[in-house]
C-alpha cells in the first residue's frame, strides 16, 4: 500500500470519528475535535457573575440555561450569518460552514458563589494559584474567573459576530417584529419578554443580567504551524482521539460528569525584541529544536539538518519528495510525547546537542532526567495586539486539557518548567560530561573544583587571587550550580545568567475551569446538571 493511501485512510478514519463523536454529543466540542487546524481562529471570553445573582441559583440557572439554548440553536442550523459576495449579494450561511464550536467551562467561583452542592460539582476543580505558588517570578495581571467560553471558526468574524453582533435582526425585534426562527418552532413568545430566547441574537445579549465580561482574547494559527519565535510548535502532543489523557472516567468523577476535561487557560507574552536578538544558534538551544526542520538538536548534525531543510524546498520533484517523505517520518517518530529520547547511551546525539535545560526538555521530560511521565494535550493560539504606545503585544493563548489539573498542568509547571533544580535533583544530581564541559569552558566550576586548581591553571584562566576569591564565593550559591532556573520565562544557559537574567516568555495569568461533558445529547441540559 502507497505512502499516499496511507496517509488517506488515517485522514478518513480521523474524519470518521470527529463526525461520530459530533453525533454522539457527549464530548463537548471544540477540545478534541474539530482539530485546531480547521479552526484557525479562536475567541476566549471569560466572565463572572454579576453580584445581583451570587447565592440566587435560580437566577443563576435560567440566565446560564439562555445561553445554552442560544448555543443549542446555532448548533441546530436556526441561525445563519450574513456573508457578503464580490458581487455584492448576501447570502445566508450556517456556522457549521466555518467549522465553529462553542466551549464552556466553569471555574471553581461559579459554584462557591452559587453554594452549589459538593456532589453536583466536579470533584477536581479549585482556583489557578498566584503567580508565587506556580513559581512564576511576575505577578499575574488576569485572575481566576467564574466561567470560560471559547469559540473556534476558520475565521475571526464568525467568532465575533456570535460574541456580539448588530445585525438588522435586531432591528426588527426592536419594531416588534418577529425573527422567522419563530415561526419555524412556533413561538409566539412576546418580544417584549427580555428573557424570550427570540431576544437572544449574540452571547451578548444573552449574558446580560447575570454575568458580565472580565476580558476578551483572540487567537490565531500560522499556516506554517510556527509560533512567533519562529519555532515548529506542537510537534509532540498527544493524539487527540487515541489517549487517556483529555476525557474524564468514573474512576476520576461522578458517573454525571464523565467525558468531561480539565482547561488550563494561560496567557503568555513574548518579548521579541530580546528574542530577536538572540543568534539562531542561541534561539535553537533555549528552545531545544532546530529552527529549520523543528527536529530535536543533535537529531541530524547541523549541516545535514539545514540541507534537509533546504532539499525540502527544492525545484527538483524526486530531491523535494524525498526529503520532504524523511522529515516527516523523523517528525512522527519524535511526536510520540512518550517516546523517550534523552537517555544517554554514547550513540545518542540528541542527550548530548539537546541541552538539558532547554524548553522540550523542561515541558516534556518524556519520563526522563529523573522524572515521571507528565502529559497534557495543548490546544495553543498565538496572539499580537498593538498597545497604545505602539509596542506590540504578542505571545501565546496557552490551552490544554487534561483530567487532573494537579496532577497534569501543574506538575509540568512546578516540578519542570519552573523548577530551578531540574532534572530532579534527587534522581540527577550532577552534570553530564558535555555540560561540564561547557561550563568550564565559560569559566563556571564547582566549589571543589574550583579548590582542585592550582596555581597554573588558575593563571590559565585569568583568575587572580581577588577573582578567584569571588569564584569560590559565587560557587557556594546553589543556584550556581543548578541545570535550570528560570522554566517558562526562559530556560537558563549552563544554569547560570552569563548575560543577565533574560525573560522572553511571561506568564500574564489565567484559570482553571472545567469542561462538562453534554448530559441527554441536549446543549441546554448542561446548565441543569449542577443544580439537581
Amino acid at each position: 500500500m502507497s505512502d499516499g493511501s496511507l496517509s488517506w485512510r488515517a485522514s478518513k478514519k480521523k474524519s470518521d470519528l470527529e463526525q461520530k463523536l459530533s453525533q454522539e454529543k457527549r464530548k463537548q466540542a471544540g477540545v478534541s475535535f474539530p482539530s485546531a487546524a480547521k479552526q484557525e481562529h479562536l475567541l476566549v471570553i471569560r466572565l463572572d457573575l454579576q453580584s445581583s445573582v451570587i447565592k440566587n441559583a435560580s437566577l443563576a440557572r435560567k440566565g446560564l440555561k439562555r445561553l445554552c439554548n442560544f448555543f443549542n440553536r446555532i448548533d441546530r442550523g436556526d441561525i445563519e450569518i450574513d456573508e457578503l459576495s464580490e458581487d455584492g449579494s448576501i447570502t445566508q450561511y450556517k456556522p457549521s460552514r466555518y467549522n465553529f464550536s462553542a466551549t464552556i467551562g466553569f471555574g471553581i467561583g461559579f459554584f462557591e458563589k452559587l453554594n452549589i452542592d459538593k456532589y453536583n460539582r466536579p470533584r477536581r476543580l479549585y482556583s489557578m494559584p498566584d503567580h508565587n505558588e506556580l513559581m512564576d517570578p511576575f505577578p499575574y495581571r488576569l485572575r481566576q474567573t467564574d466561567l470560560i467560553l471559547q469559540l473556534g471558526s476558520t475565521t475571526d468574524f464568525v467568532n465575533r459576530w456570535i460574541f456580539q453582533n448588530d445585525s438588522y435582526d435586531r432591528v426588527l425585534e426592536n419594531t416588534g417584529y418577529h425573527r422567522r426562527e419563530q415561526y419555524y418552532t412556533g413561538d409566539t413568545t412576546s418580544l417584549n419578554n427580555e428573557t424570550s430566547d427570540a431576544n437572544i441574537h449574540d452571547i451578548e445579549s444573552s449574558i446580560k443580567d447575570w454575568a458580565i465580561i472580565t476580558d476578551v482574547h483572540a487567537g490565531f494559527q500560522r499556516l506554517d504551524g510556527r509560533n512567533l519565535m519562529g519555532f515548529n510548535d506542537g510537534i509532540s502532543n498527544p493524539d487527540r482521539f487515541n489517549n487517556n489523557v483529555i476525557w474524564t472516567t468514573q474512576n476520576d468523577e461522578d458517573d454525571r460528569f464523565r467525558d468531561g476535561t480539565y482547561m488550563v487557560f494561560q496567557k503568555i507574552e513574548h518579548d521579541l525584541e530580546k528574542w530577536k536578538a538572540l543568534g539562531i544558534r542561541e534561539q535553537e538551544k533555549w528552545v531545544g529544536r532546530s529552527k529549520a526542520t523543528g527536529l530535536l538538536l543533535g537529531t541530524l548534525s547541523h549541516d545535514d539538518d539545514r540541507k534537509l531543510a533546504l532539499d525540502c524546498k527544492s525545484t527538483d520533484p524526486y530531491v523535494r519528495d524525498s526529503a520532504r517523505k524523511r522529515l516527516q517520518n523523523l517528525v512522527k517518530e519524535q511526536g510520540d510525547p512518550e517516546k523517550e529520547l534523552y537517555t544517554e547511551p554514547a550513540s545518542n546525539n540528541i542527550s548530548i546537542e539537546c541541552p538539558v535545560w532547554s524548553h522540550v526538555r523542561k515541558s516534556n521530560p518524556r519520563g526522563e532526567d529523573g522524572a515521571p511521565k507528565k502529559i497534557i494535550f495543548r490546544r495553543g493560539y498565538l496572539f499580537m495586539t498593538d498597545a497604545v504606545n505602539g509596542v506590540v503585544s504578542s505571545g501565546l493563548l496557552f490551552i490544554c486539557f487534561q483530567r487532573d489539573i494537579m496532577n497534569g498542568f501543574e506538575y509540568v509547571k512546578k516540578n519542570f518548567l519552573n523548577n530551578k533544580n531540574f532534572p530532579i535533583p534527587e534522581k540527577r544530581k550532577n552534570f553530564s560530561k558535555q555540560e561540564l564541559a561547557d561550563r568550564h569552558r565559560h569559566g563556571r566550576f564547582s566549589v571543589i573544583e574550583l579548590q582542585g586548581l592550582g596555581s597554573v591553571e588558575r593563571a590559565t584562566l585569568g583568575m587572580d587571587s581577588k577573582i578567584y576569591k569571588e569564584a569560590i564565593e559565587e560557587a557556594h550559591d546553589p543556584d550556581a550550580q543548578n541545570t535550570g532556573r528560570e522554566g517558562l520565562t526562559g530556560p537558563s544557559k549552563l544554569g547560570i545568567h552569563p548575560h543577565g537574567e533574560f525573560s522572553s516568555a511571561v506568564s500574564l495569568g489565567g484559570g482553571y475551569y472545567f469542561i462538562p461533558p453534554i448530559p441527554n445529547k441536549s446543549l441546554p441540559d448542561i446548565a441543569d446538571q449542577f443544580f439537581v
